[in-house]
């Protein structure tokens, strides 16, 4: 029998295991935080319709969130001190009678990390007892059961329990040289021979392989010989660095702009950095799979921010799954937290993964940081505004040093107040599934209404319109409130050209995954709204003049943009709600083939 009790207190846990604020998840599920908060106070139970979505979320099966078991594994991740995955609904489908047992290889996992670093598996486990911390090392046996009392949480000090200098196929126990040195109280150390010397026979890179635990958890660091260890100033974490990563760039980012057929930034950003982890992927799969493509926002404010794609709609979740990547989040940090996250950001990129941040240059948009410079003193971007400066610059001989320094990248102006990294490390959504999702996403958000300040969907257009015939609001409005509203609609409109460019693209391209006939006619006939849509939104964009044009014209801003065509524009959002109506009809009916394929 499922206690309502027991599951709130398993959501709640499991919440704040993925380091989730009760408003975070709500957003993520579309719904509100006091709804969270009755579950996980065993007031209410979650809707059958929201149970998916909070089980990938949260990184658990249904079953395991309705019917907790006295032995449940929280996380349990698989790395090699450099590079991880997340393997806890894996690990978990090996619990049998309140007990765990498993042989620790490459083989086992989905998916294998290719290094000759030591590897590992952490796991954090609760038990009636309480909740624990274990590892086991690359072949050993992980046996776990409901009497198993491990590594307890809430250390007040940083505490290395395992240390170990070589690689994979030999290594030796250093443990007591990392006790010894650990009375010097070191801020950083360097991997080398003289605190740890090498063997005669060793061959290959050697690495300090560092397991310690930490008032989170058990946590792994694996450096190579020459790379340097940072202790965090409060002395809880570790982290590498180094007098060998005095500067790093990544090779061949290209420049990101508006006008360059990626003109929602936070989609141009992840495509950019997932191209340099080596995904194989569009710009437009990108917008598809995520569901901005079918973003429409808009303040009765009229700001700029309403085009960002996820000012008021979480379409990063979906295309996380759909790219099988593993995200943190690092928002609005303290300058204490700056200090410790540059680490953080050249460990990152020294994996060939560029973080992707928000506000880097000029304004607030979204962009991707490329490399650093002085031991990270400086970090290197490619943002939306780069070409101004480049334009601006380029004949300048100090400017053009610095490139040839920086590798043609600029340099980041704002601590970002948002960063996001990603690694590659779950399943790969199959691209059918994918689709749904995305038709899901598009029935969601249009229907999303209000969010933060924000109008969404149907009552976005709506509000646009209303604001486009306010013929009074224009008559009494100076001329610079007149042109930065114009500049606004112009943006706003440059981006909702974008997504549906990209919404016939992306379902164009996913036809050949439909191998009914009937299903296959209803995405095509979908795509062929979505192509309508983009040739009428481009053709009226097309002749719009830029919002510099109305700010240097000698004519009054208010005869270039005059009623007659804002009342143009009202009309064309008008028929794009009614065809934005015909495709949530398609849609529904392709998700109606879903329910039946699946049954």
């Amino acid at each position: 029998m499922i206690s309502s009790e027991k599951v709130g207190k398993r959501i709640a846990m499991l919440r704040r295991e993925k380091q989730l604020s009760q408003e975070q998840l709500a957003e993520h599920l579309h719904v509100s935080a006091q709804a969270v908060s009755k579950w996980e106070t065993g007031k209410s139970l979650p809707e059958t319709a929201t149970l998916p979505l909070l089980s990938g979320i949260l990184g658990h099966s249904i079953d395991s969130i309705l019917l907790p078991q006295e032995l449940t594994v929280l996380s349990a991740v698989y790395t090699d001190g450099y590079e991880q995955q997340d393997v806890t609904h894996f690990v978990n489908q090996f619990i049998t009678g309140s007990k765990l047992t498993l042989a620790i290889s490459d083989q086992i996992f989905p998916q294998s990390i290719h290094s000759d670093r030591c590897k590992l598996l952490i796991v954090k486990y609760e038990t009636p007892a309480g909740i624990y911390s274990t590892y086991v090392l690359k072949d050993q046996h992980l046996a776990i059961d409901v009497h198993s009392k491990g590594y307890t949480l809430g250390k007040s000090e940083l505490e290395i329990v395992h240390a170990a200098y070589g690689n994979e196929h030999a290594s030796r126990d250093v443990l007591g040289k990392m006790k010894h040195y650990a009375y010097f109280q070191w801020p950083h150390f360097t991997v080398d021979q003289e605190l740890f010397p090498s063997g005669m026979g060793h061959e290959g890179n050697e690495y300090l392989l560092l397991v310690y635990l930490n008032a989170d958890g058990i946590h792994a660091l694996s450096c190579m010989e020459g790379e340097q260890v940072h202790y965090s100033p409060d002395r809880m974490r570790l982290f590498a660095g180094g007098s060998s990563r005095q500067h790093y760039t990544a090779e061949n980012v290209g420049r990101l702009g508006f006008g360059k057929g990626m003109d929602c930034s936070w989609a141009g950003a992840l495509y950019t950095s997932l191209s340099a982890m080596g995904v194989d992927t569009r710009y437009e799969e990108v917008m598809g799979v995520s569901g901005a493509c079918w973003r429409v926002a808009f303040t009765p404010v009229w700001d700029y921010s309403s085009a960002d794609a996820l000012v008021a709609y979480d379409y990063a979740a979906p295309a996380f799954s759909a790219y099988g990547l593993t995200a943190s989040w690092a928002n609005r940090l303290t300058p204490e937290e700056r200090r410790r996250e540059k680490l953080q950001i050249m460990e990152s990129l020294h994996k060939h993964h560029l973080p992707v941040a928000l506000n880097l240059r000029v304004a607030p948009e979204w962009g991707v940081i490329t490399g650093y410079l002085d031991d990270g003193s400086t970090l290197l971007c490619r943002s939306y505004f780069d070409d101004e400066t480049f334009s601006e610059l380029q004949e300048d001989p100090e400017f053009r040093e610095a490139m040839e320094a920086s590798k043609g990248y600029l340099y980041v102006d704002h601590w970002p107040y948002k960063l996001l990294y990603i690694e590659r490390h779950g399943p790969i959504r199959p691209a059918l599934d994918s689709l749904y999702a995305s038709l899901q996403v598009k029935l969601d958000s249009m229907q999303a209404g209000e969010n933060h300040g924000y109008q969404l969907g149907y009552s976005a257009l709506a509000a646009w319109q209303e604001g486009l015939l306010d013929h009074v609001w224009y008559q009494a409005a100076d001329t610079g409130t007149f042109t930065r509203r114009y500049s606004v609609n112009h943006f706003c409109l440059m981006a909702l050209n974008d997504a549906r460019r990209s919404a016939a693209s992306y379902l164009q391209a996913s036809l050949p995954l439909l191998q009914d006939p009937a299903a296959y006619s209803l995405l095509g006939e979908m795509a062929a709204v979505y192509e309508q849509m983009y040739t009428l939104l481009d053709l009226f964009f097309s002749h719009m003049k830029e919002p510099a044009t109305l700010q240097q014209a000698q004519a009054s801003p208010k005869q270039l943009w005059d009623q007659s065509q804002r009342e143009q524009q009202a009309d064309l959002l008008h028929t794009m709600a009614a065809l934005e109506r015909r495709g949530d009809e398609l849609a529904g009916q392709l998700l109606g083939y879903k329910e039946i394929s699946i049954s």
